[in-house]
């Protein structure tokens, strides 16, 4: 322990080889207390190389020469922490991004088979429909586009509606059988 002693106070007189030396004997136990909190072999590389950082700058901060081990030990422990709270914040932005995809992805998968739906119904029905629910015009202004009565625009929505409606069921009958 008192070689430690001595190593400290070259250091702390900006000996870089009495750190690099203090560092070695301290390296086993650095990388145990690391892992043992971050179980993640990067993060706990990143965390020692951070505490050697703040160590090396901060040496003279050391109150107690004796307790260099104990000391860099606990900045180890603070930035492994440290870490953990950088990293929780991290997933839970990666989650949000995986969440969008997902939702784009579904999005993308219900349009793509409604798109293949209206192709299989008649051009009469498929165009009533998408000028009501895609465009979203009214009855009324879709009678007046293709100049045919309110009432027959309102039968080809419904006939439109119950053909999707079988296509659709059909479709989820074959992925079920």
């Amino acid at each position: 322990m008192d070689s430690n002693v001595k190593l400290v106070e070259l250091a702390k007189n900006g000996n870089k080889e009495a750190f690099s030396k203090l560092v070695e004997d301290v390296k086993i136990k650095l990388y145990k207390t690391g892992i043992s909190i971050l179980k993640n072999d990067d993060d706990t590389c990143d965390a020692i190389q951070e505490t050697l950082i703040k160590a090396y700058k901060g040496i003279n901060t050391l109150k107690n020469d004796k307790y260099f081990n104990t000391w860099i030990i606990r900045i180890l422990i603070n930035t492994s922490y440290d870490i953990i709270r950088k990293n929780e914040k991290i997933i839970s932005i990666d989650e949000k991004i995986e969440k969008e995809e997902d939702s784009y992805y579904d999005r993308y998968k219900e349009e793509s088979t409604l798109e293949t739906v209206l192709n299989m119904i008649d051009k009469d029905l498929k165009l009533v429909t998408v000028l009501y629910y895609y465009d979203e015009f009214s009855v009324n202004e879709i009678s007046e586009f293709l100049n045919i009565p309110e009432g027959t625009v309102k039968s080809r929505l419904s006939r439109a509606r119950g053909k999707i409606y079988d296509i659709l069921k059909k479709k989820e009958g074959e992925k079920i059988g």
